[in-house]
Formats: C-alpha cells, sequence, structure tokens
C-alpha cells in the first residue's frame, strides 16, 4: 500500500510539472512560428515590389 501511495505521489507531481511546462513550449512554438511566417510574408512584399514596378 505505502509503494502504491508513493507511485500515486510522484507520478501527481510529474504530471504538475509536465503540464504546465508542455503548455509553455506551445505557446512559445506557436508565437514563434508566427513570427517567422511574418517575417517571410514581410520578405517576400519587399521583394515583389521592385519586380512589380
Amino acid at each position: 500500500m505505502l509503494f502504491f501511495g508513493l507511485m500515486a505521489a510522484l507520478a501527481g507531481s510529474m504530471a504538475l510539472v509536465y503540464v504546465p511546462l508542455r503548455i509553455f513550449l506551445t505557446a512559445t512554438e506557436r508565437s514563434r512560428r508566427f513570427r517567422l511566417l511574418q517575417r517571410i510574408r514581410r520578405l517576400r512584399d519587399e521583394l515583389g515590389q521592385p519586380l512589380d514596378r
């Protein structure tokens, strides 16, 4: 019974650490990808302008 309690506590603490870390990583990855898309779009616009004129 003690072993089961220790394993349950360990699993709970690991989940408490893992879940916010996972949310934080997905949020930063999403914002980084969004910034990259914005930069690529801006570069494409800057390269496309002289060709249009």
